[in-house]
């Protein structure tokens, strides 16, 4: 066999070589692929809480396949665990059971950011805004990855569209990637004439009601009951309301007639003098001038 080996062409016997090593790991691939077993069960540590969020969740999904919303949020949960391929596969799978679903889009291109995978970024962010053209903070983000582009136009049109949907999102609480641009005053300046006709409509029509409180960061994955659906009816209240209590109605009392009190005199009317009436002044007298003092004259 080795003089057969040495025989033979040394590219060619890398290449046997490299067959085994392939046949090898094709296997075991196989292998674990037919246990079951998904790929970071075996990296989770018990007692750990994010590992036992992860693990729970499995089983919620496990339970409710067809939910995007809970493919989403276990796509977050695995994303926080730094298993990236993993959470990928989750926001696609939540894409596809729901055409409707755009935080999984979002949170997608966060994860390719995060990996410098900038225009599947801007494929994931645009996605999401198809899907929801209102939602302020995928407009935000694409404008921020058009800027450092250097796609100046494009930028400052997803950022006017951002601060139109939400005024907030130039805070810096809300939004501390405010920071980090150099476009939103132009941004601004495009939104001026709008912002002046809106500034006559009722701020609850706003994003978020206009606060800055109560908002999905910008900076972090969105979970699915971060973000309410504004045509969603507002909830009533299930306890019954008390009866209207009856009064009885009674007729006031009569009052005596009041007696007219004595009008007194009007006061008689100083007539101030003028300015040239006043007595010139001696010493340190000062009189009133023009609601403070006038200056004492210096004698030649």
């Amino acid at each position: 066999m080795r003089s057969l080996l040495r025989r033979l062409h040394p590219a060619l016997a890398i290449g046997m070589v490299w067959l085994g090593v392939t046949a090898l790991a094709s296997g075991g691939a196989e292998k674990g692929k037919g246990s079951g077993e998904p790929f970071y069960r075996k990296y989770l540590v018990a007692g750990d809480p994010l590992d036992d969020r992860i693990l729970r969740h499995e089983g919620l999904v496990a339970a409710q396949p067809e939910s995007a919303a809970l493919r989403n949020d276990f796509g977050n949960l695995l994303a926080q665990r730094r298993f990236p391929e993993q959470a990928r596969e989750q926001y696609e799978k939540a894409l596809e059971l729901d055409r409707e679903e755009f935080l999984a889009a979002y949170n997608l291109g966060l994860l390719y950011e995060a990996e410098g995978k900038t225009l599947r970024a801007i494929g994931a962010y645009r996605k999401s805004v198809a899907r929801k053209p209102g939602f302020p903070h995928s407009h935000f983000r694409l404008g921020r990855l058009y800027e450092k582009r250097g796609w100046k136009k494009a930028a400052v049109s997803e950022y006017a569209k951002a601060l139109r949907l939400d005024p907030a999102m130039r805070d810096p609480r809300v939004n501390p990637l405010i920071a980090d641009s150099r476009l939103i005053d132009r941004a601004s300046l495009e939104n001026y004439d709008r912002d002046l006709a809106a500034a006559a409509l009722v701020g609850s029509h706003a994003y978020g009601n206009g606060q800055p409180g109560g908002r999905p960061p910008v900076d972090q994955p969105i979970w699915s009951d971060e973000v309410e659906d504004p045509s969603s009816p507002e909830p009533v209240s299930a306890a019954p309301s008390a009866p209207p209590v009856s009064v009885p109605q009674t007729s006031p009392p009569r009052l005596a007639a009041p007696v007219p009190a004595a009008v007194a005199p009007p006061p008689e009317y100083e007539v101030t003098p003028s300015e040239d009436e006043l007595p010139a002044p001696t010493g340190d007298s000062r009189p009133p001038y023009l609601g403070g003092f006038r200056p004492t004259p210096t004698p030649p």
